[in-house]
């Protein structure tokens, strides 16, 4: 599953920015439910005026060659996200997630600080633990 569209624009509010790469997945809108994956010989990576752009291929139903990635919303994987929040977290930081009947739960624990949130799927779950690092960063600068 796909991070939701809401979570994925509060990465990118909060200052998480995309380096496209062949397998990543994105939207142009992020009420988006048919998400574009960056792939060879269907949407390629390319460089136009020093900027990089998504050159769709193939893709009949498009009215565009290519769009710009900064227009373009990253949904990035459970991975992507893991380690995205073991960056910002710093060191002596420990994460865990934990299966549930009604979905995962992720907690965090950093010194004296823990943070959990609980959503249907992991890279959701990690993407909102990831936020309230994002904030608490913030807020101690």
């Amino acid at each position: 599953m796909m991070m939701r569209g809401s979570l994925a624009q509060g990465l990118y509010d909060a200052g998480i920015r995309w380096r496209p790469q062949n397998g990543d997945w994105f939207c142009l809108d992020t009420n988006d439910v048919d998400p574009w994956l960056v792939a060879p010989g269907a949407i390629e990576l390319g460089m136009h005026d020093g900027a990089t752009v998504l050159m769709f291929h193939g893709a009949s139903e498009w009215a565009m060659d290519a769009v710009h990635a900064v227009d373009a919303t990253w949904l990035p994987s459970e991975s992507q996200v893991r380690q995205l929040l073991l960056e910002h977290a710093g060191a002596g930081v420990v994460v865990q997630l934990e299966s549930r009947h009604e979905g995962v739960r992720c907690r965090l624990q950093l010194e004296d600080w823990l943070y959990e949130s609980s959503a249907e799927q992991a890279v959701d779950a990690y993407a909102s633990v990831l936020l309230a690092v994002l904030e608490r960063a913030r807020e101690q600068s």
